[in-house]
């Protein structure tokens, strides 16, 4: 999930890892289009997907105080968010590693996630294919846990309430995407356009498929 999340479709083409360094600032600026019914609508960053990777983008950069100004829009093809059941459990689960818990706990995530269920790797056997090796890890051998598994949809879940709390991402369900032109392709910015016939521009296009 960490790495997915670093994957990015930027208005210069191709996919790279988004971080400090990886888009200039100055490249975000925020650009008003009027309120023109037929203008086309202008984001700074637009995320294609709301699964666990696009909503955690999502909250990650509407939470990062160098953003605040920036309009971030984030598409979801389904029609609404539904609310993971309490008394079900589901058996689509993520292991979250380290560099996961992080992110979760610095969006606010994550206090939320281990109030509905969670639990610890504490072991971890590794064999091999070909041979009688293995290795095993252990929690007594570590600080902390090796890892943990979360249902998706707890995680996702407790992600979508941390963005009802940021004011500069906008939610669009029901929204699909039926194509989309990079810079490279020959346009001034990304442009992504929806089923629906709605024209979207943005500096920054981020396409995610988990």
């Amino acid at each position: 999930m960490n790495r997915a999340l670093r994957k990015v479709l930027l208005q210069a083409g191709g996919v790279a890892r988004f971080g400090p360094g990886a888009v200039p600032w100055r490249t975000l600026g925020t650009v008003s289009e009027g309120n023109n019914k037929g203008a086309q609508q202008h984001y700074d960053i637009i995320i294609v997907g709301g699964g666990m990777v696009g909503t955690a983008l999502a909250c990650s950069l509407g939470k990062n105080s160098r953003l605040q100004d920036k309009r971030v829009l984030l598409l979801e093809a389904a029609s609404g968010f539904k609310q993971p059941s309490i008394e079900q459990y589901s058996n689509r689960v993520s292991a979250i590693n380290k560099n996961a818990h992080r992110l979760m706990k610095r969006i606010g995530a994550w206090e939320e996630i281990e109030r509905t269920r969670i639990k610890p790797v504490l072991k971890m056997q590794v064999w091999d294919a070909c041979s009688d090796a293995l290795i095993t890890f252990n929690y007594d051998d570590f600080s902390d846990n090796i890892s943990w598994i979360v249902e998706n949809d707890v995680l996702l879940a407790s992600v979508y309430r941390q963005l009802e709390t940021v004011p500069n991402v906008e939610i669009r369900y029901s929204a699909k995407l039926a194509d989309c032109t990079l810079v490279r392709d020959g346009a001034e910015r990304s442009t992504v356009q929806l089923t629906n016939g709605e024209l979207l521009t943005c500096e920054l296009l981020c396409v995610q498929s988990l």
